[in-house]
């Protein structure tokens, strides 16, 4: 029989992340990093509707649909299960998976014309088409956390409409982003994972990188009166 535990035994504060937070705030952080350069890249070029690259990107945020008279144009990160094979080992790192939803929503023409609802769905699949090409590109492999992250994968993309939907058409594109990492563990020294800067807003949950000295230089300079862009597609 063992003896029994008469104090406590972990000597440390616990007070840093997990690491499934830091992927989850990764994922958003590289969407709000690549968005802000396409959307520079979009004026720059004079594309047609460069607005449509001003997409704000949230975590977590369980009502991202109530920003007033602003037009919708966002992605909303969220984190509904993570598993563990039980293979794993009892102490020691362990191999998770998480499953994500990225939501890419869209309302429809503010100006009152008809067909909002085919506004508010061809600009939720624009703003997925985004979303993927980013996650899934070569440079985005393991999601700028090497040797955490061992894959990632979008399995699903599905179309619908929120539950608190009012007068004007919202379309949600949801897809399923499936992440392959590591977690540590308490006995194993604290390493910092190198990730991508960013702001939170502490109300909405909207994240916001902050782009390198280099990107600073070359233009994207993250300036609030770009944040403020809106959009009504067509």
């Amino acid at each position: 029989m063992s003896d029994p535990v008469q104090e406590a035994q972990i000597t440390e504060l616990i007070e840093s992340p997990d690491t499934i937070e830091i992927v989850r705030d990764q994922i958003a952080a590289l969407l709000s990093l690549e968005l802000q350069n396409q959307y520079q890249m979009a004026v720059v070029a004079a594309v047609p509707r460069p607005q449509d690259y001003n997409i704000k990107v949230y975590v977590e945020n369980s009502r991202p649909y109530d920003i007033g008279t602003e037009q919708i144009s966002l992605i909303n990160i969220l984190l509904p299960k993570v598993t563990a094979p039980l293979s794993n080992p009892r102490i020691g790192k362990q191999k998770e998976q998480a499953t994500f939803y990225v939501d890419c929503a869209a309302d429809g023409n503010a100006s009152g014309n008809f067909r909002d609802d085919k506004s508010a769905t061809f600009r939720a699949w624009k703003i997925m088409r985004l979303v993927r090409r980013i996650i899934m590109s070569e440079q985005y492999a393991y999601l700028g956390l090497r040797g955490t992250v061992s894959s990632r994968t979008i399995t699903t993309m599905e179309s619908g409409t929120p539950g608190n939907q009012v007068a004007l058409a919202v379309t949600v594109i949801r897809s399923t982003l499936v992440v392959d990492f590591v977690e540590g563990a308490i006995e194993w020294p604290s390493v910092i994972l190198e990730g991508i800067d960013y702001d939170v807003n502490a109300e909405t949950g909207q994240v916001i990188a902050k782009p390198s000295l280099k990107d600073r230089v070359m233009g994207l300079d993250n300036k609030e009166e770009d944040q403020n862009v809106t959009s009504i597609g067509n």
